[in-house]
């Protein structure tokens, strides 16, 4: 584990790395939902077009050259963030990457001036929900079908 943790880096995603990025988001959305619905996900036809604006920011993990974990930080109104796109490459979990870009996503939107931080997940991604408020993400609003927490940042 402290190998991966010396050299896994981020960046912005370019145009380099976007197809990459894409491809570890949807093998996520493919194992956790078992299929993908091609019509969906058209923000990552473009990663860098979708996401490079004005206080948006796509982000990637690398070790050495490889793609390992991707997460999204998008506006959501003048003080407040929301992260997307939060997802990382099957073989290199429970090796505390996700905790890594959850932090970098953090310290980037304080930079940013954002007070707080939202984002949803999945309803029955028990393991996900059980991540962020492990991570001081607080649950404010639940239906059927998704799971939205907040964050105060200080």
């Amino acid at each position: 584990m402290k190998e991966v943790y010396q050299s896994l880096v981020f960046e912005e995603v370019s145009k380099e790395t976007q197809e990459h990025a894409k491809q570890v988001v949807l093998a996520g959305l493919k194992e956790r939902f078992g299929t993908l619905d091609e019509s969906l996900n058209q923000d990552l036809n473009e990663i860098v077009l979708n996401y490079n604006r004005i206080g948006n920011l796509f982000l990637v993990g690398k070790i050495n050259t490889k793609v390992v974990c991707t997460g999204a930080l998008t506006r959501e109104e003048v003080d407040t963030g929301r992260i997307v796109r939060m997802s990382v490459q099957k073989e290199y979990r429970r090796q505390g990457i996700a905790q890594k870009m959850l932090k970098e996503l953090e310290r980037r939107a304080q930079a940013k001036g954002y007070k707080k931080i939202v984002l949803e997940t999945t309803n029955s991604w028990h393991d996900a929900i059980s991540f962020y408020k492990k991570h001081e993400y607080i649950e404010y609003d639940r239906n059927k079908y998704e799971v939205h927490m907040v964050k105060d940042l200080f």
